[in-house]
């Protein structure tokens, strides 16, 4: 195994997908909050007495509120640190990924096992320039669904994707 790698990638920030999914996923993440302090505020005083005032939602709209904060900061924390934390190398045989921001993971994917390369540029990545680069190995994962398919390791938010699709492509086929 070489000892220094061909090509050094840290992904790049795109704020674009902060502003788009940060509220859809923090508004998602806070109606279970919500809903749990509409219930249990529910529990609380003289049954007779809330059906003459009606319900309060006042408790249960604060929990929406600050658990939609609180997701959305931490979903940005996400968005804007983890790319700092990750580093892609791509050494002549194989890809190591140094990923994460709250739980770190490093994963090795050596070329004899890899079958495809695929890039995808979607349209929030393409605000920076930026794309993903998967990596289908021969190993077999099982679905959700029981069915099995091949596993995909992804490069996510990759600087300069086209060239680092075809370095990836051209070192996974030179391995036949």
């Amino acid at each position: 195994m070489s000892t220094a790698p061909l090509r050094e990638i840290k992904p790049v920030v795109v704020p674009a997908q902060f502003v788009v999914l940060g509220p859809l996923v923090a508004g998602f993440v806070a109606v279970f909050p919500a809903t749990f302090a509409f219930v249990v505020g529910g529990m609380f005083g003289d049954p007779f007495e809330r059906l003459e005032r009606g319900p309060d939602h006042s408790l249960a709209v604060g929990v929406y509120v600050a658990a939609f904060m609180i997701a959305l900061g931490l979903f940005g924390l996400k968005c804007f640190q983890e790319p700092q934390q990750t580093t892609y190398r791509v050494f002549a045989d194989r890809v190591e990924c140094d990923e994460g921001f709250f739980n770190k993971h490093q994963r090795t994917v050596v070329f004899d096992q890899v079958i495809d390369v695929e890039l995808t540029e979607g349209v929030l990545q393409q605000t920076r320039g930026a794309g993903t680069v998967s990596l289908v190995t021969q190993q077999l994962v099982s679905g959700s669904d029981g069915k099995l398919s091949n596993r995909k390791v992804a490069l996510v938010n990759v600087p300069q994707p086209r060239e680092v699709y075809d370095l990836i492509r051209s070192l996974a086929l030179k391995k036949t």
